[in-house]
C-alpha cells in the first residue's frame, strides 16, 4: 500500500505541474510586457550588455579574467531610469547572471523569450518545489501530492503574494519574487528538519532570488527553530537550536556578505520615495487583515473559501504537536502498530519529538501578526532589524508559505479522520481491541479520491477563469505588437544611431500626461523604449536612485531642464496637441506612430550661464549638453536622505542651475561650520541651520548660494561614454578658478571613480544629486568617471566564493 501511495502522489504532482505547463502555455509566445516584468528584462538585458563590457575591460589579465568579469556582472550600473543606478549593488543579480549565461550557452530564441521561457518554467514548476518541501519535514506521499495540487491555486486581489497573479502576464510581473518562491518552502523544510548545510544553501538562494523574501525566510527560520522552545519535551534542546540558527545565519551570511554587507554601508544612498504608497510601507493594519483572512480573500479570493477552511485545520491539526506522519496514527502502549503506522526511520531529525508540526501554527500567528504592519504596531517593528524601510505589505507572502504547509496539514488530518471513523464502522470486527485507532488503507484512499473530486473543480475554477482573460490579452496584445512592430523598430534603429553621436536621455510623457495612451500595444512607449536600455526620465519602475523624487519636478516647458538632465530627446505620438510642442523642440524623424525630436539649446535660450559656454564640435555638441558638464561650487549644504527634496525643488525652479551654481550635497552632520565655502544644514524638510546657528524657513527665506569665491569658465572639448560604465571629457581650465566643478549627469555613488589626467581625484555630490569632482589647476585635463565594483564588495565576494567551495566539498563531513 505505502508504493501505492507513493505513485499517486506523484501521479498528483505530475498533474499539478502538466496543468500549470498546459494553462499558462501562452506566456512564453509575449512579445512584450505590461508589467514589472518590462523592468526586471532590462535589468536581464543589462546583464547582457555588461557581459559584452567585461570582456573587454578584463580581456588583458588572463589570471584574473574570471573574477573581474564575474564582480562586474554582480556590480555594474543601469542608466535606464532616474539617472542611472547601481541597481545590482542593492537588488538580486544572481537571477539575472544566470539567464545570460544559460542564453549564451544554449542560443535559444531572443534573449527576451529566453527569459520569458524561464519565467514560465519556474512559474510550473512551484509544485515541484511545495512537494519537496513537504516530504523533507515528513509527510504523506498524497498528503505532498495534495500539496502539489494547490501549490499554484492560491487566489489573492492583487496582494503580491504568492499566487499567480503576482507572475503571469496579466498580473504584476513579479519575476524576481518568483526565483525566491521556488526555493522558499525547501529552505523553511530544512530548516524544521535542522539539516543546517541545505538550510544555508536553500535560504542563500532564496535571498539571492529576492533580498525581501529572503528576509521572510530568514524570520521564519528563526520562528521555526526558536518556537521548539515552546514545546513540550524539548526545552532541553535550547542550545543546540540556538546554535543550529547562528550556524544557518552565518554561513548565509558569508555566502552573500559580499551584497548584503555593502548594503547595509551604503543605506544613505538608498532612497525612499515619496511616491511609494504608505501602505506599501505600513500594511493594512488588524481590521483589514483579520477581515480578508476571515472572508477567506487571503487564500481564496473570488471562489469558496477551501483552502482558507484547510489552513484553519491544519493550524489546529499542528497545533496537536503530532508526532507522526501526516495522516499516520501513533504506536499504541505495547508495540502494536496496527492499520497503516510507519515508522519514521530519519534519526538526524532537528527534534527529540520527530515530524511535530508546531512550528507551522506559530509561524502562521507570526506572519499575520507581522502582516498587520506599522499601521497596527507603530514603531515597535523597527525593532526587527531592516523593517524600517522594508515594505511590510509585502509580508503577505509570509502568511502565504506558512499556510501552503498548513493546508496539505490540515487536509491529511481530516483524510485521516474521516478514514479512521469509517473504517471502524466497515471493519470494526476486524481489529482486536475497538479502543485502538485504526485505518483501513483501502478507506482512507476512496475517501481521498471522492473528496478530491468535490474540492479540485471548485479551486481550479477560478484559476481556469484568471487564466482564460490572461490569454485573451497576451493573444490581444501580440496582435497590436505585430501590426506597429515595423514602425517601433524604425524608432530604435535611429535612436541607437543618434546616441552614437550625441548621446543622452529621452522625454516620452509622463504617466500623468500625454505620455499615458502613447503605447506599443498595451505598453506605453516610455517604459518600452526603457526595457532595451533607452535613458528615459519621468519613469520610476523602481525608486531607489536619490534623483527619483526630484526628477518628478522636471517640467516639460521649461528648456534648462533639458539641459540639466541631458535630455537631448524627445518622442511624442503623431497626435499631440500643439499646445504640449515646445518652440526649442526640433523634428528629427517622423514614424506611423511617433514623431521623434531634438531639443536645440541655442534655439531655447539656455546655455548662457558664465560655465556654459557653446562649443559646436564635429557633432553639433556643445557645453549644455552630454553626460559630463561643467559648474562651480558655491556652498556645501548637509542634509540626511530624506530631507533634501524640497531644497532640489526649489534650486531647480531657480536660475542657479542656468549660471552653473551646483551646491555640494553632504550627509555629514557636522555642518554647518564657521570656516570655509558657505554652508547649511537640513534639519527638516523645510527647516535649515547656519553657521550662527539660526534656524530658517526653507519657503519664506530661499538659502543664498552665492558666496565670496572667483567663478571661472571651464569648456569641454571633447566627451566619450563606454557602455555608459566610463565617461571621459577633455575639459579646458581657466586661472583663478578656485571652485571649478566638472560634473557627472548620473547619481552620486561612492562607487563612482574619478581621475584627472590618470590620478585619482575624490568624488562627491552636488545637487541634484549628481557625481562631481573638482578641478583648479589651469590648463587641459583629462576627467574620466568610470564606474567600479567597491573594494569592499570584491573582498566579500572572493569570501563568499570560499564559502561556497567549503560548503560544498565538506557537506558530508559536518556534523549538522
Amino acid at each position: 500500500m505505502k508504493h501505492i501511495e507513493k505513485y499517486i502522489g506523484i501521479a498528483m504532482l505530475l498533474f499539478a505541474i502538466g496543468f500549470n505547463l498546459w494553462i499558462y502555455r501562452l506566456e512564453p509566445t509575449a512579445k512584450l510586457d505590461p508589467n514589472d516584468n518590462t523592468f526586471q528584462f532590462a535589468l536581464v538585458d543589462r546583464t547582457n550588455q555588461i557581459w559584452d563590457f567585461a570582456v573587454k575591460k578584463c580581456s588583458s589579465n588572463y589570471l584574473t579574467f574570471g573574477f573581474c568579469h564575474l564582480s562586474l556582472l554582480v556590480d555594474h550600473w543601469v542608466p535606464n531610469w532616474a539617472q542611472g543606478y547601481n541597481l545590482p549593488y542593492y537588488y538580486s543579480h544572481i537571477p539575472q547572471i544566470i539567464i545570460v549565461a544559460l542564453w549564451r550557452l544554449f542560443h535559444i530564441g531572443t534573449l527576451f523569450q529566453f527569459y520569458h521561457v524561464i519565467i514560465y518554467l519556474l512559474l510550473s514548476l512551484f509544485p515541484l518545489s511545495l512537494f519537496l518541501a513537504l516530504r523533507i519535514i515528513g509527510v504523506s506521499w498524497i498528503s505532498a501530492g495534495f500539496g502539489a495540487l494547490i501549490a499554484s491555486q492560491l487566489s489573492t486581489d492583487g496582494l503580491y503574494g504568492l499566487d499567480p497573479a503576482s507572475f503571469i502576464w496579466r498580473g504584476y510581473g513579479l519575476s524576481s519574487q518568483l526565483f525566491a518562491m521556488v526555493f522558499l518552502p525547501i529552505a523553511i523544510a530544512y530548516a524544521v528538519r535542522g539539516k543546517v548545510i541545505p538550510a544555508i544553501l536553500t535560504l542563500a538562494a532564496t535571498t539571492a532570488g529576492h533580498l525581501g523574501i529572503g528576509m521572510i525566510a530568514f524570520l521564519s527560520t528563526a520562528v521555526i527553530l526558536l518556537g521548539h522552545l515552546g514545546n513540550l519535551g524539548n526545552l532541553s534542546n535550547l542550545k543546540i537550536n540556538l546554535k543550529k540558527l547562528l550556524i544557518i545565519y552565518g554561513g548565509v551570511f558569508l555566502l552573500l556578505g559580499y551584497w548584503i554587507f555593502p548594503i547595509l554601508l551604503g543605506g544613505n544612498y538608498h532612497n525612499i520615495s515619496v511616491w511609494d504608497g504608505i501602505w506599501k510601507f505600513d500594511s493594512f493594519g488588524y481590521r483589514e487583515v483579520l477581515k480578508n483572512l476571515f472572508n477567506g480573500d487571503l487564500f481564496d479570493f473570488g471562489r469558496l473559501p477551501i483552502l482558507t477552511a484547510l489552513a484553519f485545520v491544519g493550524f489546529f491539526a499542528a497545533l496537536q504537536r503530532m508526532n507522526q506522519e501526516s495522516g499516520i496514527t501513533p504506536a499504541p502502549a505495547g508495540g502494536a502498530r496496527p492499520g497503516n503506522y510507519e515508522k519514521n526511520e530519519d534519526h538526524d531529525s532537528l527534534f527529540t519529538i520527530h515530524n511535530s508540526y508546531f512550528p507551522f501554527s506559530l509561524l502562521f500567528i507570526f506572519w499575520i501578526l507581522l502582516y498587520f504592519g506599522r499601521t497596527t504596531w507603530g514603531g515597535l517593528v523597527d525593532f526587527i532589524p531592516g523593517m524600517s524601510e522594508f515594505h511590510l505589505s509585502r509580508f503577505i507572502v509570509g502568511v502565504h508559505v506558512a499556510g501552503l504547509f498548513l493546508i496539505p496539514i490540515g487536509f491529511s488530518w481530516m483524510m485521516d479522520k474521516l478514514g479512521m471513523s469509517i473504517s471502524y464502522i466497515v471493519d470494526r470486527k476486524k481489529t482486536s481491541s475497538p479502543h485502538i485507532p485504526y485505518t483501513n488503507p483501502h478507506i482512507r484512499l476512496l475517501i481521498t479520491g471522492i473528496v478530491l473530486v468535490i474540492l479540485l473543480p471548485a479551486i481550479y475554477g477560478q484559476t481556469l477563469r484568471y487564466s482564460s482573460h490572461n490569454d485573451f490579452l497576451i493573444n490581444r496584445a501580440n496582435e497590436n505588437y505585430a501590426k506597429d512592430k515595423s514602425d517601433i523598430d524604425a524608432l530604435f534603429t535611429i535612436l541607437n544611431s543618434q546616441f552614437t553621436i550625441r548621446p543622452g536621455r529621452i522625454f516620452a510623457g509622463r504617466g500623468g500626461g500625454w505620455g499615458k495612451d502613447f503605447r506599443i500595444a498595451e505598453t506605453p512607449i516610455y517604459i518600452h523604449l526603457s526595457t532595451y536600455g533607452i535613458p528615459i526620465i519621468l519613469w520610476l519602475p523602481e525608486t531607489w536612485s536619490p534623483n527619483s523624487d526630484t526628477e518628478q519636478y522636471f517640467s516639460e516647458s521649461n528648456p534648462a531642464h533639458y539641459r540639466l538632465y541631458n535630455v537631448r530627446y524627445v518622442v511624442t505620438p503623431t497626435n499631440l496637441d500643439k499646445q504640449y510642442i515646445q518652440a526649442f523642440w526640433k523634428l528629427v524623424e517622423s514614424g506611423k506612430n511617433w514623431k521623434l525630436y531634438s531639443v536645440i539649446p541655442a534655439q531655447a535660450g539656455i546655455g548662457s550661464g558664465p560655465t556654459q559656454t557653446e562649443i559646436p564640435d564635429q557633432v553639433g555638441n556643445d557645453n549644455t549638453f552630454g553626460y559630463i558638464t561643467t559648474g562651480n561650487r558655491p556652498a556645501i549644504v548637509s542634509s540626511s536622505k530624506t530631507d533634501y527634496r524640497s531644497l532640489i525643488r526649489l534650486w531647480m525652479h531657480s536660475d542657479f542651475p542656468s549660471q552653473g551654481l551646483y551646491p555640494e550635497l553632504t550627509f555629514d552632520t557636522r555642518y554647518p561650520k564657521n570656516t570655509g565655502l558657505p554652508n547649511f544644514r537640513m534639519l527638516d524638510e523645510v527647516t535649515y541651520k547656519v553657521p550662527d546657528d539660526s534656524l530658517h524657513n526653507l519657503f519664506a527665506e530661499m538659502p543664498r548660494y552665492l558666496g565670496d569665491l572667483s567663478l571661472g569658465n571651464l569648456r569641454i572639448t571633447s566627451q566619450k561614454t563606454q557602455a555608459d560604465m566610463v565617461f571621459t571629457a577633455s575639459v579646458e581650465v581657466p586661472t583663478g578658478c578656485t571652485e571649478c566643478l566638472v560634473i557627472l549627469r548620473q547619481s552620486f555613488h561612492p562607487s563612482w571613480r574619478a581621475t584627472i589626467d590618470g590620478k585619482r581625484a575624490p568624488t562627491f555630490a552636488v545637487f541634484p544629486f549628481y557625481t562631481a569632482v573638482k578641478l583648479e589647476i589651469a590648463g587641459t585635463h583629462e576627467v574620466v568617471f568610470s564606474y567600479q565594483p567597491s573594494r569592499i564588495k570584491v573582498l566579500l565576494f572572493v569570501l563568499s566564493l570560499i564559502t561556497l567551495i567549503i560548503l560544498c566539498f565538506f557537506q558530508r563531513r559536518m556534523r549538522f
